[in-house]
């Protein structure tokens, strides 16, 4: 058995916790723990996929295909840390250079290994429930369900609040209707695996990156900021730690059961015999730990 190779689907141009995330992946990809397979933008910023395409150019020294919304006209404020990566580094790509998003995912689950992906959404999951819906084409005669249940051995949503059931979370909240029908079509041989609002909250990461050389493009990012104590909450980086081959050191699956969404994005779970879970920190573990954690493995993609 190869590698695991993780396809990451993140709004990367909003929030910084999923570039923080990205990160996460390249030092475990440095270790020779996964591959970075494939990369999907679930936000429609220009600069997006310009500021991933620098940053797995400069760490992983290759390409990693890149897919955006291609239905969608690219947004082009400059209110986002991902043009502070063009700003520095300038780029090799455009949005109108990458791949339909759903096409893109659909390919490289066609030419994956069976049982060999894990499929993380950090965002929301507009495009995920796309690659449900999408039907036999020139690529693969499978439709994205068959693709998943043959080709995906877990699916990872930083997703939800089923702590607080009257708590609309942003992914969920940003796009109900799609996070209804993931969570109401995605297939039941595949574990769907949930990283909530609040287990993250209170590890706080991002000030390593004043660590790292000046030629990472990240560090510009972080440092669009101003801030040189700045941190997020990790709940997108906590979803990509559920890549780790020993993550269940440091967390334990609630479940099995089935998450539930109505109509504004308010998420509850419930015990039966369905495949959803949610995590939680094993005891002893607290949001220090978790913070190390995450510093020490971004750490490795410096070099």
């Amino acid at each position: 058995m190869g590698k695991t190779l993780v396809i990451y689907d993140n709004d990367l141009a909003g929030d910084f916790d999923g570039t923080v995330g990205l990160a996460v992946l390249f030092g475990l990809e440095k270790e020779g723990l996964i591959e970075l397979y494939g990369i999907g933008l679930s936000d429609t910023s220009y600069w997006g996929p310009i500021a991933v395409d620098n940053a797995v150019r400069h760490v992983l020294k290759r390409e990693v295909p890149i897919g955006v919304m291609s239905d969608k006209d690219p947004d082009l404020s400059s209110r986002t840390h991902a043009k502070a990566s063009f700003d520095a580094f300038g780029s090799r790509i455009s949005w109108h250079l990458c791949q339909d998003v759903v096409r893109l995912f659909r390919y490289l689950l066609a030419m994956a290994p069976d049982r060999s992906v894990v499929l993380i959404s950090a965002g929301p999951m507009t495009n995920i429930a796309n690659l449900l819906k999408s039907e036999g084409d020139e690529i693969t005669e499978l439709t994205g369900i068959e693709l998943i249940e043959r080709k995906v051995v877990k699916y990872i949503a930083m997703a939800g609040d089923v702590h607080v059931a009257e708590y609309s979370e942003y992914n969920v909240r940003s796009d109900v209707e799609a996070a209804r029908y993931v969570f109401e079509n995605f297939p039941k041989t595949v574990p769907l695996i949930v990283v909530d609002y609040r287990v993250p909250l209170q590890t706080l990461t991002g000030d390593i990156f004043d660590k790292a050389p000046d030629e990472y493009p990240i560090k510009a990012q972080w440092k669009w900021f101003g801030d040189p104590r700045f941190n997020r909450p990790s709940w997108d980086p906590y979803a990509t730690l559920l890549v780790h081959p020993k993550w269940d050191k440091w967390f334990k699956l609630i479940g099995p059961g089935k998450i539930y969404v109505d109509e504004e994005g308010h998420t509850e779970f419930k015990l039966n015999d369905s495949n959803h879970y949610y995590i939680e920190h094993k005891e002893g573990i607290t949001n220090e730990h978790m913070r190390r954690v995450i510093h020490e493995i971004i750490t490795k993609s410096f070099n």
